[in-house]
């Protein structure tokens, strides 16, 4: 299914979110004490704000200028049926060959004692969250379920989707991948985030369906957030980890 929207519906979308974000970022940065509101409550309620208010700049300019202008459903925006064996083939050997480029990529680093721009370790989102269980469960169902519906509806299901009936596919997905590493304002790792941005272009391409790529993306959050809690629950490990 052909999306209807079209690249000038993503440059409205566009300018609106860059719009609103500069003008919260605004609001925090010069209002003062608009940041101590919140010193009082659980990290989760400060990271929960944040998130909602990411949620609104985002999806309020696509509900303004594609949802309701279309007046669209979640198949419109590529979330159809896929064969499950085709979406569980597809996520795993995705997902080997992510790991598999990564740690050689991190290995070959290591070892010639080089350091590349943009890749760096990402920060933990748990300490944002808390460590108890109202912040364990809140990240759980934050980073793994709800974050990657969001960020692939809108990065695969409008922005690739758009892009791809503008440029080659090659020039679609750079440039998707490029706004998803972006997004999420961190620099340190914009070329891991990037590749990943690329490897979940794949996977929708590959099925064509945003529920392959959700799969993929809640799978590797999923992964990564459970490795997170148990470092932190047994940090003698990282030790045994840095020795090999």
């Amino acid at each position: 299914m052909e999306p209807p929207f079209k690249l000038q519906d993503f440059l409205k979308v566009f300018a609106l979110s860059i719009g609103l974000f500069i003008g919260f970022a605004t609001i925090f940065t010069f209002v003062p004490h608009a940041t101590d509101v919140l010193a009082g409550f659980h990290p989760t309620v400060a990271f929960l704000v944040q998130y909602l208010i990411q949620f609104l700049v985002l999806f309020f300019s696509l509900w303004v200028f594609v949802v309701d202008k279309y007046n669209l459903g979640l198949a419109d925006f590529g979330f159809v049926k896929v064969r499950p064996w085709l979406l569980i083939k597809t996520v795993l050997l995705a997902y080997g060959f992510y790991w598999i480029v990564s740690i050689g990529l991190v290995t070959a680093l290591e070892y010639t004692g080089l350091t590349l721009p943009g890749y760096e370790e990402q920060e933990s989102y748990l300490e944002m969250f808390g460590y108890d269980a109202l912040g364990l469960t809140s990240a759980f169902l934050i980073i793994c379920v709800l974050a990657p519906f969001l960020e692939e509806l809108f990065f695969r299901g409008f922005i690739y989707r758009t892009f791809t009936k503008t440029w080659p596919v090659w020039l679609a997905s750079v440039l998707t991948a490029s706004l998803f590493a972006l997004i999420h304002f961190q620099l340190q790792v914009f070329l891991p985030l990037f590749f990943l941005g690329l490897i979940l272009n794949y996977v929708y391409h590959r099925t064509g369906s945003v529920w392959s790529s959700v799969a993929f993306h809640s799978l590797n959050n999923t992964i990564a957030f459970s490795l997170d809690v148990y470092l932190y629950f047994h940090p003698e490990m990282i030790d045994v980890f840095m020795s090999r």
